[in-house]
């Protein structure tokens, strides 16, 4: 993954998670596209179908891990009450 592409994913998570506190719900695929697009413009990425399944994966990836440690400390704070 080149550096232009993993700045992609940082503005990605970023703006999506600022979107997601602001509204309460998890983004749309339309908010996802949008996201994604003007991330990509800001780091000045020309995109290819192989950039977009790394990106997306690595995006994945962040937000799978992001849940996983909320699950963890959600489990630490029930146990302490």
């Amino acid at each position: 993954m080149i550096q232009a592409e993993k700045d992609v994913v940082e503005h990605m998570l970023e703006s999506l998670t600022i979107s997601s506190l602001q509204t309460g719900v998890a983004p749309s695929n339309e908010q996802v596209t949008y996201h994604f697009e003007l991330a990509c413009e800001r780091v000045g990425l020309i995109v290819t179908l192989a950039s977009t399944i790394r990106i997306f994966k690595r995006l994945a990836r962040e937000i799978h891990k992001a849940q996983s440690v909320l699950e963890f400390i959600g489990r630490g704070a029930d146990q302490m009450q």
